[in-house]
């Protein structure tokens, strides 16, 4: 069902925010699809190119997810040949993720994918504009990042307020 535009405009900052967010996700969640990938596959293999090989429990705080989360995604790029477990040589029991050739090449696909399918859709930002919407988006997910770490962190005092 689609909104009205007359709806969108009534809508608060947030619940509008809340709805560009969604349907921006829908769109990357299909066109990710179509590369074998989730969107939080995605997340791990761009992470996991930027460099060292990375335990999951790195990786998940990286991607912004409990580890438990990442399991099935995890076992999924492994299995495609994507990402490698690999055990550590002074302790046997830490196990890092590290990006494959293979994985490489999927990612960059997927990337390229997106910035010819997904940029487009933005054409309609001034280019003026962008680093106002960049800074305010950036803005907004730092809060709340730093909000949901608070409320998962058992030592952060609590205050009451959200």
């Amino acid at each position: 069902m689609r909104t009205s535009e007359a709806d969108l405009e009534r809508m608060s900052l947030s619940r509008l925010l809340a709805v560009a967010g969604h349907l921006v996700a829908m769109r990357w969640q299909r066109l990710m699809g179509g590369y074998g990938l989730t969107p939080h596959g995605l997340a791990v293999l761009a992470s996991l190119e930027q460099g060292s090989a990375l335990t999951q429990r790195e990786l998940a705080r990286r991607c912004g997810v409990a580890p438990s989360t990442l399991n099935h995604t995890v076992d999924h790029l492994e299995r495609s040949g994507w990402i490698e477990r690999r055990r550590d040589v002074t302790d046997r029991r830490l196990v890092s993720l590290a990006l494959t050739e293979t994985g490489r090449r999927q990612l960059r696909q997927a990337q390229d994918a997106a910035g010819s399918e997904m940029d487009p859709m933005l054409d309609h930002l001034p280019p003026a504009d962008e680093r106002i919407v960049r800074d305010f988006l950036l803005t907004t997910v730092l809060r709340f990042q730093s909000m949901d770490e608070a409320l998962t962190d058992p030592a952060a005092p609590r205050t009451g307020r959200l």
